[in-house]
């Protein structure tokens, strides 16, 4: 099954390429070819995005272009991804998952296929809106979303052969992680910006007294 095939079968069968890359482990060449094909998703979903900030009709942006910081809207977009693929795989690791990283990576960039077909579209119709129709913009983005998330959460339980008590304690259990570790990112840039800001202090008062 080539990467297009996979891409179209997620859109409608995601049960049958989580079950699809399972079969595929200790395949060398399917897994140089998925390294790529994540690779090119990610890229894609990154300029997908970059559209949508620079294309969106004004009157329904979220994010302003004049304000609209690219290094931010990046992590925006891939840090959820990543964090995700990386909690829900140590999650799984601890209670009996049956998934390797690089089958969790794929199939978790694979679920990123309707952001990427159909943010162009519901950017272009943005056009033809105006401001009095945000919600109707609003319901297209976050069945996006939507889409995606429960995309990730089949992923989660087929991928792992889990029961669906089973996937919803490790779905809340991988929220609890995510947390846990954008908060620690969180704490650990404080305290090197205060150090940081601490140096740069003794280091003026050291000047000044020289």
């Amino acid at each position: 099954m080539t990467g297009v095939k996979l891409c179209v079968m997620m859109l409608f069968h995601p049960i049958v390429v989580s079950e699809y890359i399972k079969r595929q482990r200790g395949n060398e060449a399917f897994r140089k070819t998925s390294r790529i094909l994540v690779l090119i998703l990610l890229a894609l979903a990154l300029g997908v995005n970059i559209f949508s900030i620079y294309f969106t009709h004004y009157p329904l942006a979220s994010v302003s272009v004049r304000k609209a910081n690219l290094l931010l809207e990046v992590g925006r977009l891939f840090v959820p991804v990543l964090t995700w693929v990386l909690a829900s795989y140590a999650m799984t690791t601890i209670l009996d998952g049956a998934t390797l990283i690089g089958e969790a990576m794929l199939y978790n960039t694979l679920t990123l296929v309707p952001y990427v077909l159909f943010t162009v579209p519901v950017v272009l119709l943005s056009r033809l809106m105006d401001g009095g129709q945000s919600a109707v913009y609003t319901v297209m983005t976050g069945g996006l979303l939507v889409w995606v998330v429960a995309l990730m959460v089949i992923g989660l339980k087929e991928m792992n052969e889990y029961s669906i008590p089973k996937t919803l304690l490790v779905l809340l259990l991988t929220v609890f992680t995510m947390a846990v570790i954008w908060a620690t990112i969180v704490l650990l840039f404080t305290i090197a910006s205060q150090f940081v800001t601490m140096l740069r202090e003794v280091y003026y008062e050291i000047i000044y007294r020289m």
